[in-house]
């Protein structure tokens, strides 16, 4: 389980991995004091805004290391701290108003312990990134935004008060100085937090992932008869039968409170050859997408899904549900092999 703050790359792929990201996480350090790092990042060309910065380390991997000369934004100058603010005060900005550069880099390139991280997401990764973060709590994840100011409730508040915070970006990031798709957010959060994703993750897929759950004489008799009542069996840590024709397998996982969360859904394919399940498993890779993944055993390809309960909309005391969410992944499953020629 992942656990060192200095471990980003590892950090890095594992998150990336899960939600699917396009784009690399950004590492973000506020410097206040002289030093060089010459090693950590160059200075753009010509003056840019941060927001553009961000953007270009994600999808390119270019680092930065840039002062108050190099900022073509007179808003993010007053948000990163490079200088205080002349006529009103700014809601959220680093303070005190002595930051002398600023670091960006993608994280896995970083080289040390950044300020606060970012993640470029849409709306369907932020919601399997919440899922992730709020497992377990009974309140809902705090953010806040004005359409105004990204750079200000992406970078300066989560550095300020230390809590993630959502970014739906604002006219500069998305017309005047980048170019952020409309589907795009920014997560902010300190790096604590990507930590504590990354060991979510990394339990999820020692759990479900690697089709191991809880062993079922530790579920309630009312859930293992809803199983069976959906035409399942019970095994020694899973559930298994046929639906719709297939054979398939049911896993059930807890979160960190101890109580049963995850669902993982497997559908075992036996190919006429390891090459043939290997090269089936790779395609699949490439078109899928969270939370359905593909793997390859010997000559057997693995088709997955995990999800919480709220997900799948499964009620795990009720046996309908259960055979519903079955069927639906065992259809969709199907399909996507059919669409790349995959007979199975």
């Amino acid at each position: 389980m992942l656990k060192r703050q200095g471990s980003w790359k590892e950090v890095e792929e594992t998150v990336r991995l899960y939600l699917g990201l396009r784009y690399h996480l950004v590492g973000v350090k506020i410097l206040k004091n002289g030093v060089e790092r010459e090693k950590a990042g160059s200075k753009p060309e010509r003056p840019m805004a941060y927001c553009q910065m961000v953007r270009i380390a994600s999808l390119q991997g270019n680092c930065f290391l840039y002062d108050r000369d190099d900022e073509a934004c007179p808003v993010a100058q007053v948000v990163l701290g490079f200088r205080a603010p002349k006529y009103a005060e700014v809601e959220h900005r680093v303070k005190p108003s002595d930051t002398k550069k600023v670091l960006v880099a993608p994280l896995d390139k970083i080289g040390e312990d950044p300020n606060v991280v970012l993640a470029i997401l849409t709306p369907k990764q932020m919601m399997d990134l919440t899922v992730l973060l709020q497992a377990g709590k009974q309140e809902l994840l705090p953010v806040g935004f004005r359409g105004e100011a990204a750079c200000a409730e992406f970078t300066a508040k989560p550095y300020m008060e230390h809590k993630p915070n959502l970014s739906l970006l604002c006219n500069g990031a998305r017309l005047v100085y980048s170019d952020y798709r409309d589907n795009e957010l920014i997560f902010g959060a300190p790096p604590e937090i990507y930590v504590q994703a990354a060991e979510i993750i990394d339990r999820i897929t020692k759990t479900g992932g690697a089709l191991c759950g809880c062993r079922t004489s530790d579920i309630a008799p009312q859930i293992i008869n809803e199983f069976e009542r959906a035409g399942l069996s019970r095994g020694t840590d899973y559930f298994f039968g046929k639906i719709s024709g297939r054979n398939v397998r049911a896993y059930l996982n807890k979160d960190f409170q101890g109580r049963l969360k995850f669902v993982t859904i497997h559908l075992p394919i036996k190919m006429p050859s390891e090459r043939e399940a290997e090269e089936a498993a790779e395609r699949l890779k490439r078109s899928l997408s969270r939370p359905y993944s593909a793997s390859q055993r010997s000559y057997w390809l693995d088709l997955t899904m995990t999800a919480s309960e709220d997900e799948l909309s499964i009620d795990l005391l009720d046996g309908e549900t259960i055979k519903l969410a079955m069927e639906k992944f065992i259809n969709k499953s199907t399909r996507h092999l059919s669409r790349l020629g995959i007979e199975a």
